[in-house]
């Protein structure tokens, strides 16, 4: 069933009728958005206490790349500085057309167009002054339960800990936190990147520690530098990272904390470019070949 709405998806993306589709999307999840927003606003939760924005904003640096999805990336912007005012966010764009943000707390880095995410993500780590920092995608935003400001207490308490993710909530259909960590769970890489604390090691009642967590996380800039990202990689990043990573850092997830996710499939010039991975594939095959 989910092969077959993926290839009819493939078929209305690569046809006239992509836009429409794209704008209906778009509109889905905004609304989505909004009626979850109001639901968590009416269960009592709410942005971040006075306290955890002081202590994220002294602390943090948020950072992800940006192609040619300029409201997505401003969307973006708003929801970090709405959640946590003040704090400083580095973005790494490679559109045709630049972004522009207008705001002191903003910090723009143009890139020859579609130089690719890791060259971005390496721009963008190289700007960062504070001891920590978030990497984030440009189809994301903050909800009540991302809690960001929790993930740096917890690394603050644990410093064999040097990352920590969260979940994704991904538009337009909640599977459910369960499900989503599922694949996280299941993934390590074998005894060839043997982890310095065991796969599944429970570190508190929320933080797990998994091989590869999913690609939202706060985490130490020093550790993330250590094993910084291969610039020759465009796209692809993601696995390859954390395979390098295993055995360096100590990556957890935590169980209860979500960022919404809205990647929009109807897409067709984005999905032209986001879909051209096999040069990252041929290349990653041979630089692990012997592993």
């Amino acid at each position: 069933m989910k092969q077959h709405v993926r290839h009819l998806i493939a078929r209305i993306t690569d046809s006239p009728a992509s836009l429409p589709f794209k704008w209906l999307f778009d509109g889905a999840n905004a609304m989505e958005y909004h009626l979850l927003r109001l639901y968590w606003w009416l269960q009592g939760k709410r942005l971040p206490g006075e306290e955890e924005r002081r202590l994220v904003k002294e602390n943090v640096t948020f950072i992800y790349k940006s192609f040619e999805r300029q409201a997505m990336a401003k969307r973006l912007f708003r929801s970090i500085q709405r959640y946590y005012p003040g704090a400083r966010v580095v973005i790494a764009d490679d559109s045709a057309e630049p972004l522009t943000i207008d705001d002191p707390n903003a910090e723009v880095i143009l890139l020859p167009f579609n130089s690719g995410l890791s060259r971005g993500i390496s721009a963008a780590l190289a700007r960062v002054q504070t001891p920590y920092v978030v990497r984030l995608d440009d189809d994301e935003l903050l909800t009540p339960h991302t809690e960001f400001g929790c993930q740096l207490q917890f690394l603050m308490a644990h410093e064999e800990v040097d990352l920590a993710s969260i979940v994704y909530f991904r538009a337009p259909v909640w599977a459910g936190s369960k499900s989503e960590l599922k694949k996280y769970y299941r993934q390590t890489f074998g005894p060839q990147r043997p982890l310095k604390i065991a796969h599944m090691t429970r570190i508190d009642e929320r933080h797990i520690v998994v091989a590869k967590p999913p690609n939202c996380f706060l985490a130490r800039t020093a550790k993330v530098r250590e094993v910084g990202y291969d610039s020759n990689i465009r796209m692809i990043d993601h696995n390859e990272f954390f395979y390098r990573a295993a055995g360096h850092l100590v990556s957890v997830v935590d169980e209860r904390s979500f960022i919404f996710h809205y990647h929009n499939p109807f897409d067709a010039h984005y999905k032209r470019f986001r879909s051209d991975t096999l040069g990252d594939a041929i290349y990653i095959r041979r630089k692990h070949m012997k592993r």
